[in-house]
C-alpha cells in the first residue's frame, strides 16, 4: 500500500498473518512523521528516535522495532527488540529502496512479517521558470 499526507510519502507492505497492511504499523508510521514534522524545527538533522514496541493490530499482538528521523521512518513488524538494526534495514532497503541491493537470506536470523515506511517529501527546485519580461510597446 502507497499513500501520502501534506509532509510524507508512506509505504507499507502486507502482512504476512492478515493478508493486508498492519493496522497498527499504518497508524503508527503516520503519528512518527507528525513527531518528526513537530521536531524538525528544534533538532538536529541527525535526530532520530529508535525503539521496539507491541503492535495492536490483530490478535497477534506482534512485537516490532522502529527508527524515526527527519529523512525516514521504517517500522519493522514481527520482530523483537534483540533483531539486528543492520539486518533489518539491509532487507528494507532490499524492497522498499529504489535503488535496493540484493540480500543473502542467511543474514538475517529473524525477518518482519511485514514492513512500513515514511520518507519526507522533497521540494524539487529543478523546474525553475525564466521570469516573463513585460513587453514592451
Amino acid at each position: 500500500m502507497i499513500w501520502t499526507d501534506k509532509t510524507h510519502n508512506f509505504a507499507a507492505t502486507t502482512c504476512k498473518h492478515l493478508g493486508r497492511p498492519c493496522p497498527a504499523a499504518v497508524r503508527m508510521v503516520g503519528k512518527l512523521a507528525e513527531a518528526m514534522t513537530k521536531a524538525a524545527p528544534m533538532t538536529a538533522e541527525d535526530f532520530e528516535i529508535c525503539g521496539h514496541t507491541t503492535l495492536d493490530g490483530c490478535t497477534r499482538k506482534c512485537p516490532a522495532q522502529f527508527i524515526s528521523g527527519h529523512d525516514r521512518i521504517r517500522i519493522y513488524c514481527g520482530v523483537d527488540d534483540s533483531a539486528d538494526r543492520d539486518g533489518l534495514e539491509r532487507f528494507a532497503d532490499a524492497i522498499l529502496a529504489s535503488d535496493g541491493s540484493g540480500f543473502s537470506s542467511s543474514s538475517l536470523r529473524e525477518y518482519p512479517c511485514a514492513l512500513a515506511e515514511g520518507l519526507p517529501q522533497r521540494v524539487s527546485n529543478a523546474y525553475s521558470p525564466r521570469p516573463v519580461e513585460a513587453a514592451h510597446p
